[in-house]
């Protein structure tokens, strides 16, 4: 008998995949059924208006956010590879106190700001309105957020799953029940909200389960809440900088722009379909989900034993079978559009979805490739060169993307967005190269001073 698929299943790698994929199928699929049932109960218009909402926030969110969730997920995974119970919690202290203080400042701004930007945006300073009371989000969220973060740092995946579809089920039930009874956005985005609040209590409550599991030890609300004064938010705030470059710009340039852009030059209504049809060419990329956050903490275990030859073939590995796997599920899918399109949403919503589909395919397929570059750049301390190749690529990408935009009606957005995607390509050339050149040189990268494993929280 072979029982090389047996071996499969004892990877402890593969087991945490797999168990994040499961889980980020079911947040697909709840979050495209929500898109559906939104699309009968407030129409084209009214859903534009809702995810007009949720962009401008996400906007306002980004622009300003530090982004330290991946930097810290990387620490507490390198402690916890090294046993070192102090250290891990330090990080798990600077990710409430940066979440508290973050989520507070962006409550103050998007009072006072959102709602006279979604008037001048969209003549509409409801929109506005409705944005800046989801900048409540991070401080709802900041326990389930914490809990999040030190699941996936210490590979608890199956209680980090637990929490993402127990707040997305909530979310798609509250969302929906938002909707139907106020039959406007209004009632969607207090759904939203709501959720949050379930959603963290849900969390709290397998966070204290999981510090009586036997695994790594994690801190309690008031070790948490002592060590508040003397874990500094400096200390730790410069890796998250950085990576908050590429997240930040990833999701601008992905998801936000696209939407507020679409909104103002086709109107509200395209902002629907488009909405749509990135929501199921996204489908295939849950095998990039589970992957690339099983594969950051990963990383970090191996950068924190010091195993470059593993580090490589671990990366290598993730990346050609993840990417290949969505470009062909990105392929396949985009021959069903057409069909789940019609079956699922009004008549008229078919060949809109479909060309801004058969679009971001484009760029789908060398996104899927790059699922993995995040945790490479943050694990090898390689964080200077992820800014100089991103700022290489807007600088070359940017000014193309404003060309489409003025030129191409309603799919200019799209064809600019594959673009920005492609770029991929080329921080996988970096890749191969930096583990050339380590290979070359022998032995594991030197870890700057204050960052990488050896940064103190």
């Amino acid at each position: 008998m072979n029982l090389r698929p047996l071996a499969w299943l004892r990877n402890r790698f593969v087991r945490d995949a797999a168990t994040l994929q499961v889980a980020g199928l079911l947040n697909q699929v709840s979050q495209l059924a929500s898109a559906v049932a939104l699309a009968f109960l407030l129409g084209a218009h009214g859903q534009g208006l809702y995810v007009s909402a949720i962009s401008l926030q996400a906007l306002f969110y980004f622009m300003i956010s530090v982004g330290v969730a991946q930097a810290t997920t990387s620490q507490i995974a390198a402690a916890a590879a090294r046993g070192n119970e102090y250290k891990s919690s330090g990080w798990v202290t600077f990710m409430a106190k940066a979440v508290l203080v973050f989520g507070s400042l962006l409550l103050v701004g998007g009072i006072l700001a959102l709602p006279t930007v979604g008037e001048r945006l969209y003549g509409s300073r409801e929109v506005g309105v409705w944005a800046s009371w989801l900048c409540a989000q991070p401080l709802l969220e900041l326990p389930r957020v914490v809990a999040m973060v030190s699941f996936q740092g210490t590979r608890r995946m199956f209680l980090l799953g637990q929490v993402e579809n127990g707040h997305e089920l909530v979310r798609f039930f509250l969302v929906v029940l938002g909707a139907t009874i106020t039959g406007t956005a209004e009632g969607a985005i207090i759904g939203t909200l709501v959720a949050s609040v379930i959603g963290s209590i849900l969390a709290s409550e397998l966070y204290r389960e999981a510090r009586n599991d036997g695994g790594h030890p994690l801190p309690g609300v008031r070790q948490i809440l002592a060590r508040m004064r003397e874990v500094k938010i400096r200390q730790g705030i410069r890796q998250g900088v950085r990576v908050a470059f590429l997240k930040n710009g990833q999701s601008l340039f992905g998801t936000v722009f696209p939407r507020l852009i679409i909104g103002v030059v086709a109107g509200v209504s395209w902002v629907t379909y488009f909405h749509i049809a990135h929501r199921i060419m996204m489908v295939p990329m849950m095998f990039a989900l589970g992957v690339s956050r099983t594969l950051l903490p990963a990383l970090g275990e191996l950068a924190g034993k010091k195993d470059i030859v593993g580090f490589r073939r671990l990366f290598v590995k993730v990346t050609v079978i993840t990417g290949t796997s969505i470009a062909v599920c990105e392929l396949l899918l985009l021959a069903l559009v057409p069909m789940v399109v019609q079956a699922l949403f009004p008549e008229d919503y078919v060949r809109p979805v479909f060309t801004y589909a058969a679009i971001l395919v484009i760029g789908y397929i060398p996104y899927g490739f790059g699922t993995t570059i995040e945790s490479f750049y943050i694990v090898a301390n390689r964080l200077k060169a992820l800014l100089v190749i991103t700022s290489v690529g807007a600088a070359l990408t940017i000014p193309t993307n404003v060309w489409l935009i003025l030129n191409v009606p309603y799919t200019g957005t799209a064809w600019g967005l594959s673009l920005y995607q492609s770029w991929t390509v080329v921080h996988l050339v970096y890749a191969a190269w930096f583990f050339r050149g380590v290979r070359r040189r022998g032995g594991f990268w030197t870890v700057p001073e204050g960052e990488g494993a050896s940064a103190e929280p």
